[in-house]
């Protein structure tokens, strides 16, 4: 028969299981914050392209007033609520037939607390309506 011994405590697997519970809560600490700001800005892009649709059925000079407002509110509330400190953020809307993109793009500077040292996440968030008229007969 053979006899096998009991494994140490503290192995390369236990040793490389840690390492890989430090790097996620590192990652948790210094990115999930943008990300969580992100999510901010995805909300605000689909408030924004839910308003497209009631703008979408004005007749013509009005509307492009009205939707350059409704951009110039929706990026402001993203600057303000999701904290952008981004001095070329921008939110774009493209109008496709029945089809509304809201785009936003921005880069976050981030600094690791350990090391110092910098980093830039890009963001590029995205969010799409449909603008088609209900018809409710």
């Amino acid at each position: 028969m053979a006899s096998y011994k009991q494994p140490r405590r503290l192995n390369i697997v236990s040793l490389a299981m840690i390492a890989l519970v430090c790097a996620g809560v590192y990652w948790l600490y210094v990115f999930f914050p943008i990300y969580w700001d992100a999510w901010t800005v995805d909300h605000q892009l689909r408030n924004g392209a839910a308003e497209v649709y009631n703008l979408s059925h004005i007749s013509e000079p009005e509307r492009t007033r009205q939707l350059q407002a409704m951009l110039k509110k929706v990026q402001d509330s993203c600057v303000r609520l999701a904290k952008i400190a981004d001095p070329e953020f921008a939110v774009s809307l493209d109008l496709d037939g029945e089809d509304v993109t809201l785009r936003a793009e921005y880069d976050v500077n981030v600094v690791h607390p350990i090391g110092g040292w910098k980093s830039v996440v890009h963001m590029k968030r995205t969010a799409k309506a449909n603008v088609k008229r209900v018809s409710w007969e």
